[in-house]
């Protein structure tokens, strides 16, 4: 029998993706300003520090992530919203995406700041605290190990008899990087209510 480890959180499951934008939007995302601050908070991600070397490419991902809808002022600038970008990073070994989040913070002024890499669909808050989670389901951190992180997630698709992705239950594999130690964790991501559980159990758990 599983023992499972549950999180129940009141947060919306996941963004929703959209292409590409040709309206407003499009102006932000394609500010010289803007990408450089995306770039520099993607290669701000644990495993790129540690795995990424001076001579990749990066390259725009095809989907962007809304979390909360992107509003305008009459004069075209941005006053509130919250989005996730894809940068993925070739040319060092297997391609990785390197997901950036960004807030509108204030009138025309944006925060940006690295997620998960992969392809995980959970929001940031999602991400924040299924990580315990995955921590647990992989036997928690070696003693003495200070540079513990998430190295890549995979979206394995929705699960259950949910028929709007929204409403669905679906799974990721996290690797987990424990000072040299790699674990794969399955997570299952279940809307419950308003909110999202999170079950894990050790036995889906496998040494990377």
């Amino acid at each position: 029998m599983m023992r499972w480890l549950v999180v129940l959180l009141l947060c919306p499951a996941a963004a929703w993706a959209q292409a590409r934008p040709a309206d407003a939007f499009a102006s932000v995302i394609q500010d010289s300003g803007h990408h450089a601050a995306v770039l520099d908070a993607a290669r701000q991600t644990p495993e790129w520090v540690h795995e990424g070397c001076a001579s990749a490419a990066f390259n725009e991902a095809p989907e962007i992530g809304v979390y909360i809808p992107v509003q305008f002022n009459p004069a075209g600038a941005p006053v509130a919203g919250e989005w996730r970008e894809g940068i993925v990073a070739t040319g060092c070994g297997a391609a990785i995406t390197l997901n950036v989040l960004t807030k509108v913070t204030g009138t025309a002024t944006l925060a940006t700041g690295p997620l998960l890499p992969g392809g995980t669909i959970a929001d940031p808050v999602l991400q924040n605290a299924a990580q315990a989670n995955a921590l647990v389901a992989a036997g928690g951190i070696p003693d003495s190990c200070h540079d513990a992180y998430v190295a890549n997630t995979v979206f394995g698709g929705y699960e259950g008899t949910g028929t709007a992705q929204q409403h669905a239950a679906w799974k990721e594999t996290w690797t987990l990087s424990l000072c040299g130690v790699v674990k794969n964790v399955v997570l299952h991501f279940v809307p419950d209510g308003p909110g999202i559980t999170v079950k894990v159990s050790p036995s889906e758990t496998t040494n990377g």
